[in-house]
């Protein structure tokens, strides 16, 4: 059995799909099973797919009879897993050729941390690339600090880093269940192994993510109107909430360090949910003037 499997799950990724499964079948790290989980595309997903799966026999093509959503596609290839490490990969991102063996020797050599992460390139069109966001350890001997530190100082692709398996089986159960969504799923994810402080990190492994595939109708990008917006924050904002809370006092943290954790809950959603009380009234307030459609 290979040590790693590379989840890739795809929906009509027939734009960028074959530069991603190249990349992953470039990789130093050759230990690999690589499974597709096709969400009922109609495209070219399915030709892409079983052409590259003829051609490597350490792919596995699956194709769903049906349209599953985002996130249930993402939580069967993680449920198919029975190898030491995970990770997902995006149909529309890709990697420099050591990253698989530089995250899994970071793992290898730091028996306590679940999740080993890149240093992350942001493409938003082909002339609008963000500069690199690298890794930086936590140096500080405070966990509170650390901790404060990393709340606000990752990268959300941390998501698609290197996972043990077990551990990502058991975060995603209980979050994934708690917030059934995938708009800003992967915060409350990676949240998990930083307050577990289990985060390790190298920057000769290098992601990049690009955002500009076409939309592919979840609404996780392209344009919404201001009233599904709105509906979308209210829905998943207290959802949001209670499930950082948990996440929280799970840890069963010191009561001075959890009492402070607990009162970042606000500021947290602010950043990563893009969503708080206040705003939501500001968008009620542009939809009631005509501001916004």
């Amino acid at each position: 059995m290979a040590r790693v499997t590379v989840g890739i799950p795809v929906y009509n990724g027939e734009t960028m799909l074959e530069e991603c499964l190249t990349s992953v079948l470039a990789q130093t790290y050759q230990d690999i099973q690589v499974t597709i989980s096709d969400n009922a595309s109609d495209d070219r997903t399915s030709e892409i797919c079983q052409d590259f799966a003829a051609r490597d026999s350490r792919i596995q093509y699956i194709r769903q009879d049906e349209n599953i959503g985002p996130l249930a596609n993402f939580k069967f290839l993680l449920d198919q897993c029975e190898t030491e490490y995970y990770l997902w990969r995006a149909d529309d991102d890709y990697t420099n050729d050591r990253f698989l063996e530089v995250l899994i020797a970071k793992l290898d050599e730091n028996p306590n941390a679940h999740l080993a992460v890149p240093r992350v390139k942001t493409i938003h069109g082909p002339e609008d690339e963000m500069p690199w966001a690298n890794y930086s350890p936590d140096q500080s001997n405070d966990l509170l600090e650390r901790l404060l530190t990393r709340f606000y100082n990752y990268h959300v692709s941390w998501f698609y880093g290197v996972w043990r398996t077990q551990y990502a089986k058991e975060i995603c159960d209980r979050i994934w269940t708690d917030y059934p969504y995938a708009f800003a799923g992967d915060h409350l994810t990676i949240l998990s192994p930083i307050l577990d402080d289990a985060v390790v990190g190298d920057n000769e492994a290098e992601f990049i993510q690009r955002t500009y595939s076409p939309p592919k109708g979840n609404n996780l990008r392209g344009e919404i109107t201001l009233s599904q917006r709105i509906e979308r924050l209210e829905t998943l904002l207290p959802v949001f909430y209670a499930s950082y809370d948990k996440e929280i006092r799970l840890r069963r943290f010191d009561r001075k360090i959890e009492k402070r954790l607990l009162s970042e809950r606000n500021r947290y959603a602010k950043e990563k949910l893009k969503a708080s009380r206040p705003r939501i009234a500001r968008l009620k307030l542009k939809r009631m003037l005509g501001l916004g459609r």
